[in-house]
């Protein structure tokens, strides 16, 4: 069974990725440079600058203390290494082709489109960081805590479909919560478990032991990176503040049984 797994190259994404080499016969990785727009402070006012710094340094050091030890991707597998934007390009294409992989897995790419979807339908699997239908696309499991939805606040691994975060779901989950987590943990979190669930999910999806299951029709939240702006981070560390884990928390059982997930 060979896998081909394309990715970015985060701390995180290189913690998941060391995962699957630990339980399947990856044969190529291809790690795409992720965007710093969600990072960029040239166009904002000092006050706002700073948050937006504060935020990410923040979220860089929690990365750093979760998946510190994952700085590097496996030196005995063949990595590519490419530019943002660049994952559907010519050459990439050919690369996996010369492979012609079983599987293609996905963690953290720019969307991938046209011919490698339609040459692999039903054989690309997404690890996506949100809670499908609930949120749908980028920095998921940040707006939950503007919108105080923490029970949204997960991972789903579905089949890539060309609809964003669409595709029927092979299994999802929730992270444990803790009063004194921070934004951070809580999303480090997901990755953590991700690193478990997620080849568990390949093995049952290869086995044919659960169906994936469509998703439900609901319209949920379509996220996007332009959104996450210094007053979304505002609201959102006040919400924090506020006591809105805590909520969560002391209404946990409900709160979930009103956003059921897909579990295999």
């Amino acid at each position: 069974m060979k896998l081909v797994i394309l990715t970015s190259n985060g701390l995180r994404h290189k913690y998941v990725v060391s995962k699957l080499v630990e339980n399947f016969h990856v044969q190529l990785i291809i790690s795409e440079k992720k965007s710093v727009a969600i990072e960029d402070t040239t166009k904002l006012n000092l006050a706002d600058a700073t948050l937006v710094r504060e935020h990410f340094d923040k979220r860089s050091k929690s990365e750093m203390k979760y998946f510190g030890d994952y700085n590097e991707f496996s030196s005995e597998i063949c990595h590519l290494n490419i530019p943002h934007k660049e994952i559907n390009n010519e050459f990439v294409f050919d690369c996996i082709n010369s492979i012609n992989p079983d599987l293609i897995i996905l963690f953290g790419t720019s969307i991938i489109k046209g011919r490698l979807l339609k040459k692999y339908q039903r054989k690309i699997i997404n690890l996506h960081l949100g809670l499908s239908p609930y949120y749908k696309g980028s920095a998921t499991n940040l707006f939950p805590f503007y919108y105080k939805q923490i029970e949204c606040i997960g991972a789903t691994i579905h089949i890539a479909t060309e609809k964003v975060d669409a595709g029927d779901i092979i299994h999802q989950y929730r992270p444990k919560i803790d009063l004194n987590d921070d934004i951070h943990d809580i999303g480090n979190k997901v990755i953590l478990k991700s690193g478990i669930e997620f080849p568990k999910a390949i093995n049952s999806f290869l086995a044919k032991k659960n169906k994936p299951v469509k998703q439900i029709a609901i319209e949920g939240i379509l996220c996007k990176v332009q959104d996450v702006t210094p007053d979304l981070l505002r609201v959102i560390y006040s919400n924090i503040q506020t006591g809105v884990v805590e909520e969560f928390l002391n209404n946990e059982k409900s709160l979930i049984n009103d956003k059921p997930i897909i579990k295999i």
